[in-house]
This record gives C-alpha cells, sequence and structure tokens, in this order.
C-alpha cells in the first residue's frame, strides 16, 4: 500500500470508530442515568426496567432487519440519518411528560441505532484491505468499552451536580448531530481517495456459501446462546451496578454511577486482548470457551459473596464485589468483540460481513432486552442474590455451549465458531 492509500483506509477506521463510540453516548444515557431519571419522575425499577427493554427490542429486531438489508445501503447517508436519527430521539426523551411515552421514544431511538453496526461493518469490509483488517478488528473492539465509559462518565458528573435528567438526553443529541455531519462529509472524501487508488483497495471474493449441513446448523445455534448471554450479562451487570452499590452498601448514586464508570474502561483491554489471542489460537469456539469459563468463576464468587454478606465482615466491604464486576466487564467485552467483530470480518470472503454482524448483534440484544426487564423485576420481587444467580446459570450454561461447539466445529471447514 502507499501512503495515501493507508492514510484513507486509517481515515475511514477512524469514522467508524468515531461513529459506533459516540453512538453509546446516545444509547446507555438512559441507563446510566437510571437512577436520577427514576427519583425525579418517580417510577419504579420494573417500569425503568420496561424502557430500556423497549430500546433493546427495537435494537435487535432492526439489527436484523437492516443486518438484511445492509448490502444495498450506501453507507455514507445510512450512518448519517442513524447518527442524527438518535440525536433527534434523545431530544424527544428530554420532551417525554413521564416514563409511559418514554417506552416509545426510547424504542424509536433502537431503530436508528441499529442501522449502525452493520453498516459499519459493511463499510470496512468493503473499502479496507486485508493488510488493514487485523488493525481495523482491533480498534473497533475499543468503541463499546470507550463509548460506556464516556458514557457513565458523563451520568457521574450530571448526578454530582444534581443536573435535571433532560441535559442527559441533551449532551448526547449534540454530540451525535456533529458526528454525523462530520462522518458525511469525510467518508465522501475518503471514498474518493480511495477510487483513486482503486489497486489499494479490498477486491471481495466470490463468497462460497456454507452449506447447511448439521455440523453447521449445531455450531450457529450454539454460537447463537453464546451471543445471547453475552448481551444478557453485560448489559445486566453494566445496567444495574450503581443500584446494586446504592441499596446494598448505601452510595450516593453519583459515586455509584462513577465506580460503574470504571467498568467499561477496564473492558476496554478485554477487547483488545481478544483480538490478540485470535490471532494464536485461531479458533474463536475456544476462545469464548475460556472467557466464559473464567466468567463462570467470577460469577460464582459473585453468588458467593452476596450470600456471606450478612455474617461475614469482609464480605461487606463493596471493594471485592467492584473488582469483580470489573473481571465480568472485560470478559464480557472480549467475548461480544468476538461474537459481533471478529467472527464477521475474518468470514467476509464466505459470507455478508454486514448480514452477519447485524445477525449477531441482534442475539447479542436479545439477551441484553431480556436482562434489562427480567433482572429489574426479580430485584423488584425477591432480592439482589437473585440477580446473582440468574447471570450464574447465563454465564455456566453458555460456558457449556462453547465447549461443546469445539469438537462439533473441527468437523466443518465453513463453521460460524
Amino acid at each position: 500500500m502507499d501512503k495515501k492509500a493507508k492514510q484513507s483506509s486509517a481515515l475511514v477506521i477512524f469514522l467508524c470508530w468515531a461513529a459506533y463510540t459516540v453512538a453509546y453516548l446516545g444509547r446507555l444515557n438512559f441507563n446510566a442515568y437510571i437512577e436520577p431519571i427514576r427519583e425525579q419522575i418517580g417510577a419504579s425499577k420494573t417500569e425503568m426496567g420496561l424502557v430500556s427493554s423497549f430500546f433493546f427490542f427495537s435494537y435487535g429486531a432492526g439489527q436484523l432487519i437492516h443486518g438484511i438489508l445492509s448490502r444495498k445501503y450506501n453507507t455514507r447517508y445510512s450512518i448519517a440519518v442513524a447518527l442524527i436519527g438518535s440525536a433527534l430521539a434523545n431530544v424527544g426523551m428530554a420532551l417525554c411528560p413521564g416514563v409511559a411515552a418514554m417506552k416509545y421514544v426510547w424504542l424509536l431511538c433502537g431503530v436508528f441505532q441499529s442501522i449502525l453496526w452493520s453498516s459499519l461493518i459493511k463499510t470496512l469490509s468493503d473499502r479496507l484491505p486485508d493488510e488493514m483488517l487485523s488493525k481495523a478488528v482491533v480498534v473497533m473492539s475499543t468503541t463499546a468499552a470507550l463509548g460506556t465509559f464516556l458514557s457513565y462518565g458523563l451520568s457521574a458528573l450530571f448526578s454530582s451536580m444534581h443536573v435535571d435528567y433532560r441535559w442527559i438526553f441533551y449532551a448526547p443529541a449534540a454530540v451525535l448531530t456533529a458526528v454525523g455531519v462530520l462522518w458525511f462529509l469525510l467518508l465522501g472524501k475518503a471514498d474518493r481517495s480511495i477510487r483513486a487508488n482503486e489497486s489499494a483497495a479490498y477486491v471481495p471474493k466470490a463468497k462460497q456459501r456454507p452449506s447447511l449441513t448439521p455440523v453447521f446448523v449445531s455450531t450457529s445455534i450454539l454460537l447463537v446462546f453464546a451471543a445471547i448471554s453475552n448481551g444478557f450479562i453485560k448489559d445486566g451487570v453494566t445496567t444495574w451496578t450503581p443500584s446494586i452499590l446504592k441499596e446494598r452498601y448505601g452510595m450516593e448514586a453519583s459515586m455509584s454511577i462513577l465506580i460503574t464508570v470504571l467498568l467499561p474502561l477496564i473492558a476496554i483491554f478485554g477487547a483488545t486482548i481478544s483480538a490478540t489471542l485470535y490471532k494464536r489460537m485461531k479458533s474463536t469456539s475456544k476462545l469464548d470457551a475460556v472467557f466464559y469459563g473464567i466468567e463462570t468463576l467470577v460469577l460464582s464468587l459473585v453468588f458467593l459473596l452476596a450470600r456471606a454478606r450478612s455474617t461475614n465482615g469482609i464480605a461487606k466491604s463493596p471493594m471485592i464485589l467492584i473488582v469483580l464486576f470489573a473481571c465480568s466487564a472485560m470478559l464480557m467485552a472480549a467475548v461480544n468483540n468476538v461474537i459481533t467483530s471478529i467472527i464477521p470480518l475474518t468470514m467476509r470472503d464466505k459470507m455478508d460481513s454486514g448480514l452477519l454482524a447485524g445477525v449477531l448483534d441482534t442475539f447479542c440484544y436479545v439477551g441484553s432486552t431480556l436482562s434489562t426487564a427480567l433482572l429489574g423485576y426479580i430485584a423488584d420481587h425477591g432480592s439482589w442474590n437473585g440477580v446473582f444467580l440468574c447471570l450464574l446459570l447465563f454465564g455456566a450454561a453458555a460456558c457449556l455451549c462453547c465447549a461443546i461447539s469445539i469438537p462439533i466445529g473441527k468437523k466443518a471447514p465453513d463453521h460460524a465458531m
């Protein structure tokens, strides 16, 4: 690659990274500020969890639809529309009269946000040469963690200042609009440069469609459950950690949110580690099995800690729980990167990357949809111990699925895992 081709590829990677990172500001702000919002509008945990589930439902369903349609999209336009549409939905949330209306506005935000991931993966797959693909995987692996960090960091700042909840929607709306405009302008510039250096661009090969053998179907089903479990654990822990720290340990809302900011910051390392380890292991099944195995151990310790809290003085300290949740965030970020980035991009010669990314991310958000409502319900009608047990069961089941897929997947060269 010559210098101009590398610069164009680097610009495409940067724009995709920026678009998806800031998208989290307008996606997780509700969950990050959930306690202050709940207190200011006088809603229950179940009602707040339902608002979040409306988003995850539309996001998950939209991922599937846009994953199928993304092959026909001009992503210069589709991603700009997604970012600016998300900004408008955030403004709508600030103007909602109550929690009942919030459900439907946040559902609309999920529709716009669901355009992004499959379109971004398509952008990278269509525009990057092979030598830049591994760099794109590593860079994009940081988006979810960094975006979550920024969203929760802003929420912690606003909470400490006792800011009206409406500003947690106005601020991201301004950023999303600005990045949407920059995306449209700068991607056009990058495309013109790529067309001038077509020899350096990735030329898609004829895709060899995987045959629907029992082995392929089996490994795909196991992968789907691993994706659902990933969303369930990852977003369940991130959403409810501030409430857990406040109710079980008496922390101020601002402090509990601030501590939660550490989770995605540490998760950046998990996403990067997964991209690095894949170069050595060359098996996403083994990689996910290892990560879920450690996650099961971590969640077992969380559950045992919760059970021992009433009798053991050490267990009464929140620090052990915070460390364990940080480990969980890192592991789930690693799994998420394997499922939604590494698998779609490394299989781009066999399957449409945008479609595969959209479908897999859909199932991750099926888990997210289940977790926010189900865990909120368990917390309202049971206890946080029940929440921890539910997380543990999902982690153990996912570990078993990934372990089973290893010997099955070896029988087929085109398996998804």
